[in-house]
């Protein structure tokens, strides 16, 4: 029995005594404390595992054992650093949004200018395998992990491509990628192509100088390009939705547990509140990119044209703990502002179009 811990058949008092002896005095915290133990005193090499590894290794489970896969997760310090430097538009890596549906890591969206991209990879591929590993079962932020590394090196993955049976082998090479959110150009009969590939720091400010320098070049209608925009900050997406929106329109609603529902309203005077415009959407279009094609949507603003979306349903706020590693949560589930909820069933475009992002759209 050494090792093995003999709690359960201590009587009740004895059974509490241990439980307001353990770290939070909660009586299954001395499970978790047991198997630290157990793991210290028989496993047998226990030399070569940090005590780092274990608490982080039951940090991550505990998150996991929420069920809300590829949403909630424990970061690391090194992964927390890597999403901060993501937010501030910047990072290492082959330039791709992953998520875990079915057991399989897919890919939500490429982004614009990255080795993935240029890869050829698409919204909806599935990855079979990272460096020969098999994928399936793995979890998100295992998969993070696998397919991070240092600039200059590769990494191969095993996929199978959106609406194909075969799969394809890939080697692509960690870069430094710097996001620019906004992008425009002045298409013919004044139409301007406004492309926004995420919602990091600052995309609203570009978006508000892209539409004031079209409209300066006589731009006379817009189309919006969300296409594999994988989301990103919520404050940018009402900042980017109160562009086009009357002030106080709503925007989206956030649940929160006890189920009491918010309104979220656009913020300030519109920078184009009566330009013609269309918002082009596919299933790489997640999170904050579902929001405002939304909203713009249900505020009968623009036509949504494209495909269904992603299907992110819920709001994620980082806690950040002692050692500077990060608790994501889903602390609330939002709606879009007609109250439709969209998890795993995204977004239906008002004109179904396959359209790929290569693609020109006039």
């Amino acid at each position: 029995m050494s090792g093995i811990s003999v709690d359960r058949f201590l009587p009740r008092d004895e059974r509490d005594a241990s439980a307001a002896s353990s770290l939070t005095g909660v009586p299954e915290f001395q499970v978790l404390e047991d198997t630290w133990s157990a793991i210290r005193d028989n496993y047998v090499e226990s030399a070569e595992i940090s005590d780092e590894d274990l608490i982080y290794g039951a940090s991550r489970g505990m998150v996991d054992a929420l069920g809300d896969t590829g949403h909630s997760r424990f970061l690391d310090p090194e992964e927390a650093e890597a999403l901060d430097r993501a937010t501030r538009g910047e990072f290492i890596g082959i330039g791709v949004e992953i998520d875990v549906r079915d057991g399989n890591p897919i890919i939500v969206a490429p982004l614009d200018n990255s080795p993935a991209a240029e890869a050829g990879l698409r919204a909806g591929d599935v990855i079979l395998e990272i460096n020969g590993e098999k994928t399936a079962g793995m979890l998100l932020t295992q998969v993070g992990q696998a397919i991070r590394g240092d600039e200059g090196t590769a990494v191969t993955l095993t996929i199978r491509h959106v609406e194909r049976e075969t799969s394809e082998e890939l080697t692509l090479v960690r870069r430094l990628i710097i996001l620019e959110p906004v992008s425009w150009s002045l298409l013919p009969e004044g139409i301007a192509l406004i492309r926004l590939s995420d919602f990091t720091e600052g995309a609203t400010d570009e978006m508000k100088a892209a539409l004031e320098a079209a409209v300066a070049d006589g731009a006379t209608a817009t189309v919006l390009d969300l296409r594999d925009n994988p989301g990103g900050l919520l404050h940018e997406a009402v900042g980017i939705a109160s562009q086009f929106l009357a002030k106080d329109t709503v925007i989206f609603q956030e649940q929160d547990a006890s189920g009491e529902v918010k309104s979220i309203g656009a913020l300030g005077e519109p920078t184009v509140p009566n330009l013609p415009m269309a918002v082009l959407v596919n299933a790489g279009s997640a999170s904050a990119a579902e929001i405002v094609a939304g909203a713009l949507r249900d505020s009968g603003r623009a036509t949504l044209i494209g495909e269904t979306t992603y299907g992110t349903g819920t709001v994620l706020i980082p806690f950040e703990l002692s050692d500077g590693s990060v608790a994501l949560l889903g602390t609330e589930l939002w709606l879009t502002s007609e109250g439709e909820q969209i998890w795993k069933e995204g977004i239906v475009p008002d004109q179904t179009v396959a359209l790929p992002i290569a693609s020109s759209p006039v």
